[in-house]
């Protein structure tokens, strides 16, 4: 086996509905088509890969870099920076080429400018 790229990640989330406006309001992803699983649930399109958000328990807990997360390039990260900032995000930001933060369901959520 030759493994070539990340598919996608899932994630739970406590309300898709919340988790829509955070995903796609704050940080602009737009949705891609998802099957009908009969449980709720949400998939973007991030460059080669998705994410993938389903409706169930989701973790809490502090802003743990070192835990489960899931990292996404942005084009300007320092815009990224000043958005977040400007919106009231809590962010985890040791002022290098990444910084963390937290979806409303507290799944950790890596951005970064590194070159993929």
């Amino acid at each position: 086996m030759k493994p070539i790229t990340l598919h996608h990640s899932s994630i739970r989330v406590s309300d898709v509905a919340r988790s829509v406006e955070f995903y796609e309001g704050l940080l602009g992803l737009r949705a891609i088509p998802r099957p009908d699983f009969g449980f709720p649930g949400r998939w973007y399109g991030i460059g080669h890969g998705q994410l993938h958000l389903i409706q169930g328990d989701a973790p809490g807990g502090s802003l743990d870099p070192s835990g489960p997360h899931f990292a996404i390039a942005v084009e300007d990260l320092e815009a990224a920076r000043r958005e977040l900032a400007s919106a009231g995000v809590e962010t985890l930001d040791p002022g290098g080429a990444q910084l963390w933060l937290r979806d409303p369901d507290g799944n950790v959520i890596e951005l970064t400018s590194a070159p993929l």
